[in-house]
């Protein structure tokens, strides 16, 4: 059972990296995920069995996936498991 709520995606489409923007069910912070894959990007990756190289998790605020524009302003995230 996987433990992630997916919100948007996009697959590789041309040059064009995939992406996905998904919550954590047990996360209990207000936060989203956005993982690219197939980026050139300048930190260091820890890969790991579910990330291949060349693939970057952040890890933001709601907040800030809203005042990106990944979510609508007016988005509210499911409730987590974690949460009273």
């Amino acid at each position: 059972m996987s433990t992630r709520i997916l919100i948007r995606n996009s697959e590789r489409m041309g040059n064009l990296p995939a992406w996905r923007l998904y919550s954590e069910l047990f996360e209990q912070d207000d936060v989203l995920y956005l993982e690219i894959s197939g980026v050139k990007i300048n930190v260091t990756l820890i890969a790991d069995m579910e990330a291949a190289a060349g693939t970057a998790l952040i890890r933001l605020p709601t907040a800030t996936a809203k005042q990106l524009g990944l979510v609508p302003a007016d988005w509210d995230p499911p409730p987590s498991f974690g949460s009273n």
